[in-house]
């Protein structure tokens, strides 16, 4: 992919109209499957016997077509991707963990260090899950293995919605849970009972993600596919940016709600343990629409 980007460059192909697949004779270049079928047996007998391209292109002609990045990204609609995003943030996973962080920083802060730490223990988080998306984005693409972590990442959302669908009908059944796993849960309580500074809080949320990804990645990681298939890099660093704000949202609401006196650490912990298995239903329903859209290649 970084030698794809390399010819891109080069060849002064406009940025929002990169992608895969793409073709590059002498000084002309094709993007798309489109002008890929329709020119490509022509522009092999033009430019009959030239050998590989090389870079440095900056005048170079090209065709685009109907599969450039941006067109792509279009295909992968923004309700798709906020959906999964808002699925992805009320996982109980990530609420529970604020929740433990909280209660312990109100035994020995006051409010205004609650709502700081609150903030910055959000803010590792999106920090954390946005460099995590990155790397595996761009492991993804220069490894040369999105196209087939694309064929099987709609099955992976299948499996993870039935996963919490089970979760909802028969809670704990088959020795797991869709969170995170019991045998971790005390480590995690002893390392957050320790924070007692905002930035303390905003050092723990990332070592936290290595607890929470095993629960809350899923979503990420179908998204995460997708883009990998479909754009550039550059084109796929906002989307991550608007994906990793919406699953951050709960946290931050739920640390104003409590520095405003309009919940607290065991009401919302009373709702989060009533509405567990629904929480779990929503995801698994949503993971269910979204692995089938993506086999039958409708996003």
């Amino acid at each position: 992919m970084i030698l794809l980007n390399d010819y891109f460059e080069s060849f002064n192909v406009p940025e929002e109209s990169r992608g895969i697949p793409a073709v590059f004779i002498d000084n002309e270049y094709l993007v798309g499957d489109n002008p890929i079928l329709d020119s490509l047996e022509d522009k092999i007998a033009q430019h009959k016997g030239v050998g590989c391209p090389v870079l440095g292109h900056a005048n170079a002609t090209g065709t685009l077509g109907e599969t450039s990045s941006l067109q792509k990204l279009h295909s992968i609609s923004y309700l798709t991707i906020i959906s999964a995003a808002i699925v992805d943030s009320i996982n109980p996973c990530a609420i529970a963990v604020l929740l433990i962080l909280t209660a312990a920083l109100l035994t020995v802060g006051n409010k205004k260090k609650v709502l700081l730490s609150g903030i910055a223990f959000t803010t590792s988080i999106y920090i954390a899950y946005f460099l995590f998306g990155l790397g595996l984005f761009s492991a993804l693409q220069i490894s040369g293995l999105s196209f087939w972590f694309y064929e099987i990442i709609g099955i992976i959302a299948i499996l993870i919605g039935l996963a919490n669908i089970k979760d909802y009908l028969w809670y704990g059944a088959g020795g797991f849970v869709m969170e995170i796993p019991r045998s971790w849960r005390p480590a995690l309580k002893k390392m957050l009972g320790k924070v007692t500074s905002p930035l303390g809080a905003f050092l723990i949320g990332f070592v936290i993600c290595l607890f929470e990804l095993p629960c809350t990645g899923g979503p990420y990681i179908v998204i995460l596919g997708l883009l990998a298939e479909r754009t550039t890099q550059v084109a796929a660093i906002p989307i991550l940016l608007i994906y990793n704000l919406f699953f951050v949202l709960p946290l931050l609401l739920i640390t104003f709600l409590m520095h405003f006196g309009f919940a607290t650490v065991e009401k919302t912990n009373e709702w989060k343990e009533k509405n567990i298995r629904k929480l779990h239903l929503i995801t698994g329903v949503v993971m269910l629409i979204l692995g089938a859209l993506v086999v039958l290649r409708i996003v």
